[in-house]
């Protein structure tokens, strides 16, 4: 399976592609959303992980791109970012949006959330990973648990 990274922080680029390629994934980075349909137009693509804050082309534009475009309208997408403000929340509150995992959390969360998505719909469980509330389509992620000790992103 390969993933797409976009990301404007290149030491969380190198993170990311190094925890994912150590689970067997294979891993393609971009820096912004322009670069990511550029690399989505080169390789095929199983899911997109972006930020959503990035200069160029941000997440929620790169989004609407990867969406309009036919042959990539249903690879699936997880946002990212540092801020969980409600500003940010309301941005990815919309039945278009599959899912959101704030960084910083641990590597497992991410690991989940890369499975459930990746999993055929019909097959996937009714709630996503950490048990997040949903609102329609949107799986969103809110709160935090308490500190397990284990690495984060």
């Amino acid at each position: 399976m390969t993933l797409l990274v976009v990301d404007d922080e290149p030491e969380y680029r190198l993170i990311m592609r190094a925890v994912l390629m150590a689970e067997g994934w294979d891993v393609l980075l971009a820096e912004n959303g322009e670069e990511g349909i550029a690399k989505m137009k080169e390789s095929k693509v199983d899911m997109v992980i972006s930020d959503i804050y990035m200069p160029v082309m941000d997440g929620i534009r790169f989004h609407r791109e990867v969406r309009g475009t036919p042959e990539f309208e249903k690879t699936p997408f997880l946002f990212v970012s540092a801020y969980d403000d409600q500003h940010t929340l309301d941005s990815v509150k919309d039945p278009r949006y599959e899912g959101f995992l704030r960084k910083a959390r641990p590597v497992e969360e991410m690991i989940e959330w890369i499975n459930y998505l990746t999993t055929p719909e019909d097959k996937r469980p009714k709630l996503p990973p950490g048990g997040a509330r949903t609102r329609g389509q949107t799986q969103i992620r809110f709160g935090s648990r308490g500190g397990s000790g284990t690495p984060t992103l």
